[in-house]
């Protein structure tokens, strides 16, 4: 059996988190599906703007699927257990580039400066403006995917 994994992020507006994305990372929107009436009644949402809303959305990160959905439960929480990786493999100018773009903006903070990391690769780190920490790094060939 193979299966794939994406991660899946729950924002209070996903919407609006997608365009984020766009805007800092370079994200491309792939999907977005809103909220239906009878979805939004069923949770005790306003059905006044559903255009707004996301039941299930996915965008892109330098080529990479990410899910997305509004909470439905709640305000969302992140976590300093869950990171996401982004792996440039032996391509080093691509990944400093793509760091600098995000250390660049007042939206990111540098939890770790772009430098050598192991056995010659290249790694930093980066929490973004939802909390979430992401990994630019070169040289992680090990497990390939996709």
């Amino acid at each position: 059996m193979t299966v794939k994994i994406y991660p899946y992020l729950t924002f209070e507006n996903a919407k609006e988190a997608m365009d984020y994305y766009v805007q800092n990372f370079g994200a491309e929107i792939l999907y977005h599906q809103p909220l239906s009436e009878e979805q939004a009644e069923n949770i005790g949402l306003s059905t006044d703007d559903l255009a707004a809303t996301t039941a299930y959305g996915e965008f892109s990160v330098a080529g990479k699927k990410i899910v997305c959905a509004d909470a439905t439960m709640g305000n969302p929480q992140t976590s300093t257990l869950i990171s996401i990786m982004l792996s440039f493999g032996d391509e080093k100018e691509a990944a400093r580039q793509f760091f600098k773009q995000l250390a660049d903006s007042d939206d990111q903070r540098v939890t770790v400066p772009f430098g050598n990391w192991i056995s010659g690769s290249m790694m930093g780190q980066i929490v973004d403006h939802y909390g979430l920490t992401w990994i630019i790094c070169t040289g992680n060939n090990t497990a390939e995917e996709e």
